[in-house]
């Protein structure tokens, strides 16, 4: 798949192994300009490249599970998407779940996110999902905007988790797949 970012041609592509420390700065990155007064400044300003590059070197083993797709123009990696199956017991196989989806910020709103997002989609209808599920930080207003455009719904789950002290709670959307 392919679209223009500036002027730019993008291409988007199932992520290899070498790109683990490029998604590890955009997630970096992406979280440092997202989450601003929504989780602690510790928490922020404790984010690691390196660390985030060793997880994502987890989740790109080919026995991991999960599939990961990036937008890429001129040899720069401007976002990513991290889908696989849903971890929630109240959903079933057909189900699969948007883990992660980060985009440089500056680009965002230039569409790399909604290819990403698209792709990410498009991996798990092909893997025979009919749903999806996410979660998503409910005081992210940006995100819940793009993900309802995008066909999301919130359901009534909810989430809590602690960073650095902070309680934030999370919600969850889900959609139906179009049939691969």
């Amino acid at each position: 798949m392919t679209d223009s970012f500036f002027g730019h041609l993008v291409r988007v592509r199932d992520a290899l192994a070498d790109d683990a420390a490029a998604i590890a700065a955009v997630h970096v990155a992406s979280w440092r300009a997202a989450y601003v007064g929504l989780l602690p400044d510790i928490v922020l300003d404790g984010l690691s490249v390196a660390q985030r590059a060793r997880h994502w070197r987890h989740v790109l083993a080919p026995d991991s599970g999960d599939r990961v797709v990036v937008a890429e123009s001129d040899g720069q990696l401007l976002g990513f998407a991290q889908v696989g199956p849903a971890a929630d017991a109240d959903t079933g196989l057909t189900t699969g779940q948007l883990a992660t989806l980060y985009v440089w910020p500056e680009a965002w709103g230039t569409g790399v996110g909604t290819l990403v997002h698209d792709a990410g989609l498009d991996r798990l209808a092909g893997d025979g999902c009919d749903r999806a599920v996410l979660w998503m930080l409910s005081t992210n207003a940006r995100a819940a905007r793009f993900y309802e455009r995008e066909g999301w719904l919130r359901e009534e789950k909810i989430r809590v988790q602690q960073f650095a002290g902070a309680v934030v709670i999370d919600h969850r959307f889900t959609r139906a797949l179009r049939p691969a």
